[in-house]
């Protein structure tokens, strides 16, 4: 058996078809897939992305351009983006999860803060996201930090806990291994403060070699309303990269 031990720099450990033996069959298949086995998990992972975004079925969409950084061992991520219209840069956008707790933050215009949210509702939003992302580092999933429930052939439920809080999604896979959907009850913002428990998904629409890995590059986030679905942003990954420990 092969046991993990944990660092300020990361969990040092390296995946191998021993330590995913116990995982749910889709799981160890995306795993394999991906290409991740004998490969070492990394402390932390750099995301480059585009795409665009929309605050309502009714507003336009902007484009953007962003990077994220994601810490590994302590759940954590900051995403920065730069939000256009045609050829003018309209505004900023950092959302980010650091010691346990969540911000969102969107200027117009490099003036007018348009959002600035945290709390234990944007926290919960926060950990899901991060949990979600794990697609762009997978070898997360054959350690501690992520634990496992077995659904079926084709879906498993993953958790991760970060301080008292602790959040759960459906991983959902194809035959092939690879991750196709995402699905949790996530907060959403209702306005004046309030917030309200809603069904989001993520289905990927792309894959690509990222980080010398097979990992998904595009797709979107939706949160499915009694309304209908509102489909708020598209999302493409053009290049992945590992921090490794010392």
């Amino acid at each position: 058996m092969i046991e993990s031990s944990r660092s300020a720099g990361g969990i040092e450990m390296q995946v191998s078809e021993e330590l995913i033996a116990q995982l749910p069959a889709p799981v160890q298949r995306s795993l394999r897939w991906s290409g991740v086995i004998g490969s070492t998990v990394p402390a932390g992972a750099v995301v480059h992305q585009s795409g665009r975004i929309r605050s309502s079925d009714t507003s336009r969409w902007l484009r953007f351009s962003s990077r994220e950084t994601y810490e590994i061992a302590r759940p954590g991520f900051e995403w920065r983006a730069s939000l256009k219209i045609g050829p003018i840069t309209a505004g900023t956008a950092t959302d980010s999860f650091r010691n346990d707790e969540g911000r969102m933050h969107v200027k117009l215009l490099g003036m007018f803060n348009i959002v600035d949210a945290a709390g234990p509702a944007i926290d919960q939003g926060s950990l899901l996201r991060w949990l979600n992302e794990t697609m762009w580092f997978p070898a997360v999933w054959a350690t501690d930090l992520i634990g496992w429930e077995s659904v079926d052939d084709h879906t498993a439920l993953g958790s991760v806990c970060a301080g008292d809080l602790t959040v759960q999604a459906e991983f959902c896979f194809d035959d092939e291994g690879r991750f196709v959907d995402f699905h949790a009850d996530r907060h959403r913002d209702m306005g004046d403060g309030r917030s309200e428990l809603t069904r989001w998904s993520t289905p990927i629409r792309e894959y690509a070699q990222l980080g010398g890995l097979n990992l998904p590059a595009g797709g979107e986030a939706v949160w499915h309303l009694a309304e209908g679905d509102f489909e708020y942003i598209q999302i493409r990954a053009s290049r992945v990269e590992y921090t490794m420990t010392s």
